[in-house]
């Protein structure tokens, strides 16, 4: 057995950086049919959960329906304290391209700029 490895070493190897990258692209693919899924979720909730002061409960309740709606398999890679990291940049991505149409990051310049003001 350990004639086969030192013989076929770079085959080996080729074979596990192909599988990495197969697990990359799947990964990657993955990250993205989630983060459609939460764009919808977060467009439900804030159309279902109304009134003031409740972004709290309305990201709560996506961050619960967005890993419950996740396949098990996908579960054991992605933690629920990474996947609520991903729902804020997210969020954070869609907040800034509704304010001006563009993703450029403006509604944080206008966050620090209020906070400047106090």
């Amino acid at each position: 057995m350990r004639e086969f490895f030192i013989d076929y070493w770079f085959v080996i190897l080729i074979a596990i950086g192909f599988a990495g990258y197969v697990i990359y692209l799947i990964t990657k693919h993955r990250w993205t049919k989630l983060r459609e899924m939460a764009y919808k979720m977060i467009i439900q909730a804030e159309q279902v959960i109304t009134g003031s002061k409740k972004g709290q409960e309305r990201f709560n309740a996506v961050l619960n329906q967005l890993y419950n709606a996740m396949p098990l398999w996908i579960r054991l890679f992605i933690s629920k304290n990474l996947l609520e990291k991903k729902l804020q940049e997210w969020y954070e991505l869609i907040k800034d391209s509704l304010d001006d149409g563009k993703i450029n990051h403006s509604t944080v310049h206008e966050k620090n700029n209020n906070i400047d003001n106090l």
